[in-house]
């Protein structure tokens, strides 16, 4: 029996901060699994190959958003045109917007045990399958589920910048900015707000250049927080779901209240396409994120295709 493939990162912030947590999931796993730490992004290629030459049925990630994109990226990379087993998102960083995104609650322990016993008494899991973005630039190729530029990549680089990013840290800000606004925004509103100038070529049309809040994509829902700006996201195969801002400060803030609730925004402020290809073009290195991790592109190149399709297991 090929078994379940658990990957733990140990330095993501969670696990750091609860390291006998992170042990006792090894000892939950049955004879034919295998638990593997990554110190380095290095180990993650090896883990990879022996994963595909042991052909696991479960690939379990135990980290947040940003665990889970560098190590399916090369999981990707290394298993090539064979398909990846089935994912498990076990929620084990401090972002886990992806995996809240597509339905998935709990702790890692309850949703590692729940996985081993559903797996050794053949009962059924409930699964989604979601398109994973391919993203390429000057520094090469990753793949992930939430890219966003402008806006987001202002707001990460600040949030991050405190050295305590943590989802109350992420809210703090977020409610700090939207205080200042009636006094004029201050430096905190100048600094998310920055826009970024570029042309976006789609499959059926162009965003032509121009100044952008922000230029985002996801083939989940959510964006952090509980905001669902990408309600596109599954309307097609191979897809995703294209939201470009181009609204200040104030009629962003005003629409955050639909964003919340995953309803449609003014086209105006808010231009959407579903498409399953995506290039911007700018003068100037774009800054980017994905999945919560920063890379900046000097080309100011930047290409988004739908990537291989995974299995990713709910509970």
């Amino acid at each position: 029996m090929p078994g379940i493939g658990i990957v733990t990162n140990p330095h993501s912030r969670r696990n750091r901060r609860h390291p006998e947590r992170m042990r006792r999931l090894g000892y939950m796993l049955g004879q034919h699994d295998t638990y593997e730490l990554t110190n380095r992004i290095e180990d993650v290629e090896d883990v990879a190959r022996e994963f595909m030459a042991s052909d696991i049925d479960i690939l379990g990630l135990n980290g947040g958003d940003g665990t889970n994109h560098v190590t399916l990226s090369t999981f990707i990379e290394v298993y090539g045109d064979r398909p990846l087993p089935k994912v498990a998102l076990l929620r084990g960083g401090t972002m886990n917007t992806v995996s809240s995104g597509v339905g998935i609650r709990g702790a890692p322990p309850k949703l590692l045990a729940n996985l081993v016993e559903k797996y050794y008494t053949g009962q059924p899991f409930e699964t989604t399958t979601r398109d994973i973005l391919k993203v390429t630039d000057d520094t090469g190729t990753r793949y992930g589920f939430i890219f966003g530029n402008g806006i987001v990549a202002n707001f990460l680089e600040i949030y991050y910048g405190t050295g305590n990013p943590s989802p109350t840290t992420a809210a703090l800000l977020m409610a700090k900015g939207i205080a200042a606004l009636p006094f004029g925004g201050g430096d905190i509103i100048a600094d998310i707000f920055r826009p970024f100038r570029a042309s976006v070529e789609m499959d059926d049309q162009t965003w032509p250049e121009r100044d952008y809040t922000a230029v985002i994509a996801s083939t989940v829902d959510q964006i952090g927080l509980g905001f669902r700006p990408f309600i596109r996201c599954q309307e097609k195969d191979q897809t995703f779901h294209l939201l470009g801002v181009t609204a200040g400060p104030v009629n962003v803030v005003k629409a955050l209240p639909k964003i919340r609730m995953g309803l449609p925004l003014d086209p105006e402020d808010f231009p959407s396409e579903v498409s399953g290809k995506a290039v911007f073009h700018s003068s100037e290195p774009i800054s980017y994120t994905i999945d919560g991790d920063m890379h900046l592109s000097e080309s100011g190149v930047v290409t988004l295709e739908t990537g291989p399709q995974l299995e990713i297991i709910i509970k």
